[in-house]
């Protein structure tokens, strides 16, 4: 068995099998103009990471899926379902779109808008398309570092069972098990995933050992549908659904030991589309999702949390040329949620050319977006690539991008404003690739900026831009018989209006995995990822970084249709802490199975 990441920064050449066969893989993803492409013919910067790698290293969360990136640092008060954040290109949480299945997983219940990346579990994911870059002139508001497109898995003619039981260190159980087919015009796929885990203190003072307090444990029970039924040969009717149930217990700020402080959190994610083909390329397509977000008793109010989206859009798809194709699609969005009991309207149209002159690609992209609230934003993209041979080339991109203030921003009691005005960003980089080295530079220039006030905290518009810079180098290649070598290195300036470091960005992360396939039915990987200075405020007196981390996997396969594995995170037992006075945990083993059939 050989399974492993697609690193799609930009190349699209990978050597690797079981016996070290070279494979030519063109990858298709959607991100980059809302409908599927081929890589070579995408000028954005992306990353991708496939259901191969995740069942390989046999990840559980989406945020354990990104920690496998050197170029989005994250940041978690604590174990697994506790609160987290991630920083794509040194942008927090909250410049990013989440999308599962294309409906909107960012939840405006939250202080800023940002996605909850440590309830999604990763047992039914095809994909996860790290589209990086400012996107709102293809995607809108808030596509301002990237889109985090994530797509689950579907049926294929043959039935296809499978499951998995886990179990390790803090008590952890993860069960899950699927089955999918598609029978005549019907398609289906079911799957249902439970992780159950004592955990750790996620309050922690610096330098303790969160196994020296009380335990705040984690639970999640994940279901997930697709169906799609083909009415024609040109037409299909598709629906899915999402449903999350979990409970994090946590600690009071400051008190390891305290006890029966616990969130439920509900997410809800669903839509129904339409697709007409008009041919082999061309079609035209309307969906209807929504997601809502509830919180029961969080922080201890009394007063429960709920969130809704609700959103309908259209879009068609038209190869005008041989090589040459428009994408054009509008959208209608409603955010609201309780805890302001305000609400946000949006109307946006937009138009993305793409062309293909010989080794040349080009495209563009224009976005105009209507507010209720604010006032009215045009954006734009364009970006091209040049191939000089099939082991040399060149991409570029630039881009304008906006956030919109959240709910919580505008409106939550003494410290809402509700004068607040979108943030603006520009952005800019380039990628050079050779064979299996890629190097990629950024710049985005943020005016606008969204603060809180120091004295008041009441949030306002920041005077002055930031920056946030950086270049980002990836290796991915067999370097022997049975032998690959997996680098990634990122190196990130991330300066507010005051030239002030931003807090919680690493400046150098690095990672590096090497993985041996030489003996028959076995698997054995062992990865590094460091990560350097790093401070949790501005005055830059909590250090969080410099500090490596250490992980393994075995693989086994015992039969054609089970296999087992044991993991091992944390190795060398670091003590050390992703946020300032909250727990990580140390040296952890998990022993698992696998069957499919």
């Amino acid at each position: 068995m050989f399974k492993h990441t697609l690193s799609l920064v930009a190349a699209a050449t990978l050597v690797a099998s079981a016996q070290a066969n070279a494979l030519t893989l063109d990858p298709i993803v959607v991100s980059a103009s809302k409908t599927e492409q081929s890589l070579k013919d995408i000028t954005a910067n992306i990353d991708v990471i496939t259901a191969e790698e995740l069942e390989e290293k046999h990840i559980t969360s989406v945020i354990d899926a990104l920690k496998t990136l050197s170029n989005i640092p994250m940041a978690q008060n604590g174990g697994i379902g506790n609160q987290s954040s991630f920083f794509l290109r040194g942008f927090s949480s909250e410049n990013a779109i989440v999308l599962v299945d294309g409906i909107r997983y960012n939840d405006p219940t939250t202080t800023k808008g940002q996605a909850q990346l440590e309830h999604l579990m990763v047992n039914d994911i095809e994909r996860i398309e790290i589209l990086k870059g400012a996107q709102s002139g293809i995607w809108g508001a808030n596509a301002v570092s990237g889109v985090i497109n994530i797509i689950t898995k579907k049926a294929t003619e043959q039935l296809k069972i499978s499951g998995t039981a886990e179990y390790g260190s803090y008590a952890t159980t993860k069960l899950g098990a699927n089955i999918s087919q598609k029978i005549g015009a019907l398609s289906y796929y079911f799957g249902a995933n439970q992780i159950k885990s004592n955990g750790f203190s996620a309050t922690t003072p610096k330098g303790g050992n969160p196994e020296d307090y009380e335990d705040d444990g984690y639970k999640n029970e994940t279901l997930n549908t697709k169906l799609s039924y083909d009415v024609t040969s040109s037409d299909t009717l598709g629906a899915q659904f999402t449903f999350i149930d979990a409970k994090t217990q946590y600690d009071a700020y400051a008190q390891p030991n305290s006890e029966s402080n616990e969130i439920h959190q509900i997410n809800r994610l669903g839509s129904i589309s339409y697709e007409h083909r008009l041919n082999k390329e061309d079609s035209i397509s309307a969906a209807y999702s929504i997601s809502s977000f509830d919180k029961k008793d969080p922080l201890g109010y009394t007063k429960a949390f709920s969130g809704t989206h609700k959103e309908a859009s259209l879009q068609g798809n038209y190869h005008y040329a041989p090589d040459g194709f428009l994408v054009v699609g509008g959208n209608a969005l409603h955010s609201k949620d309780t805890v302001s009991s305000k609400e946000l309207d949006s109307k946006g149209i937009f138009l993305t050319n793409t062309n293909r002159f010989e080794n040349l690609i080009l495209t563009e992209s224009i976005r105009h977006d209507a507010y209720d609230t604010f006032k009215d934003k045009t954006t734009g993209k364009i970006g091209a690539k040049y191939d000089f041979t099939n082991d040399i080339s060149l991409s570029s991109n630039y881009g304008t991008a906006y956030r919109t203030p959240s709910l919580f921003e505008l409106y939550a009691g003494y410290y809402g404003n509700a004068n607040l005005q979108p943030e603006t960003t520009k952005s800019f980089d380039i990628t050079g690739t050779y064979k299996h080295l890629s190097a990629t530079y950024y710049n985005n220039l943020v005016d606008n900026l969204i603060g809180s006030n120091p004295s008041t905290y009441v949030y306002e518009q920041v005077t002055g831009k930031s920056r946030l810079k950086g270049f980002e180098l990836s290796y991915k290649n067999t370097i022997a018989s049975d032998l690959v070598l997996d680098l990634g290195y990122n190196r990130l300036w991330a300066k507010n209006q005051n030239n002030q470091d931003l807090q919680r960005r690493a400046k150098n992360t690095f990672r590096s995995g090497l993985d041996y396939y030489g003996i028959n039915k076995l698997h054995l990987g062992i990865n590094t990822h460091y990560i350097g200075t790093r401070y949790d405020d501005l005055a830059q007196t909590k250090q969080t970084g410099r500090y490596t981390l250490w992980g393994a996997v075995v693989n086994y396969d015992a039969t054609e249709h089970i296999g087992f594995y044991l993991k091992g995170e944390n190795l060398g037992d670091k003590l050390y802490q992703e946020v300032d006075g909250y727990g990580s945990a140390g040296r952890s083993l998990y022993l698992g199975l696998n069957a499919k059939f």
